[in-house]
């Protein structure tokens, strides 16, 4: 497998990670009425712990893999040197670490009875308060700028690279490469697009709730309507947020045919020969 690949495998692992931890607790409770974190106080904080060490990891890798192509781009005859299996495993195994390590705080602060008498909810106001920053710093503030420029850059080089191929009457070098580049192009568009909203929720919500609670001594009806529609707003962002692990898949599907030709094979059961994702086999 290349170091691309190793990425995008780790980043599979994770987006399906995220739905598991996150959409089926969901599902599960209005389907059934039944809400698995609160069956027992180590699964609360184990599934809080799994929700948001995911959703970090899942950003993260998109970090790596836009910054291993931009590098590509950047230097192409130092590719097989410097993006390897081996520094993609490094990297990833850094990654994995230093997120769950971080996150690490959130079984703490998080109990079956918390605060306020919220159920699965932190037990520590003022530290929660701290760590919606670094939530925000790490699912958004910081890989934001990263992916800009990355993509920026690999848009740029693979335009120069294209005007230079038509010039010099060559065809087959920027089709190789220019797949995969859209692809993790595609990758970053939809986290822009589905983590921007979320990330903005998070900032603002804790003011909007002031303003809500200052309006309910005034007008307890209009602030329980506001309060109604503010709810609406969250569950649409964070539905949204999770198309992001969602739309991957179909991003593999679209961009990769020897994907695609594994994906046909072993939903149509059909024998198969040839050079498949990781080994030359014959199967059936």
């Amino acid at each position: 497998m290349t170091s691309t690949a190793l990425f995008l495998f780790a980043l599979a692992i994770s987006d399906t990670l995220t739905l598991f931890s996150g959409l089926l607790t969901g599902w599960v409770m209005f389907t059934w009425d039944l809400d698995i974190r609160l069956l027992s106080n180590p699964g609360c904080k184990t599934l809080v712990y799994m929700i948001y060490c995911s959703i970090h990891l899942s950003t993260w890798l998109i970090v790596a893999v836009t910054l291993e192509r931009t590098a590509c781009v950047l230097f192409p005859h130092k590719v097989r040197l410097d993006c390897s299996p081996r520094n993609a495993w490094l990297i990833i195994v850094t990654i994995v670490i230093a997120v769950f390590g971080i996150n690490i705080i959130l079984p703490v602060i998080f109990d079956l009875n918390g605060y306020e008498g919220k159920k699965c909810a932190p037990s520590i106001d003022i530290v929660w308060n701290v760590y919606q920053w670094i939530d925000f710093t790490l699912s958004f503030g910081a890989p934001f700028p990263l992916l800009l420029i990355g993509n920026v850059v690999i848009v740029v080089q693979l335009a120069r690279s294209r005007s230079r191929n038509k010039r010099m009457n060559i065809s087959g070098q920027a089709h190789d490469t220019r797949p995969l580049s859209m692809l993790i192009i595609a990758l970053s568009a939809v986290f822009f697009l589905t983590m921007t909203p979320i990330a903005v929720m998070d900032v603002s919500y804790p003011y909007l709730m002031e303003k809500i609670l200052a309006l309910e001594r005034v007008d307890p009806y209009t602030a329980w309507y506001d309060y109604e529609y503010l709810l609406f707003q969250q569950t649409v962002v964070e539905l949204v947020c999770y198309f992001n692990s969602t739309f991957n898949f179909v991003f593999y599907v679209f961009s990769g045919t020897k994907f695609r030709t594994e994906l046909k094979s072993m939903g149509c059961c059909q024998e198969r020969k040839g050079t498949s994702l990781f080994i030359t086999t014959t199967s059936k």
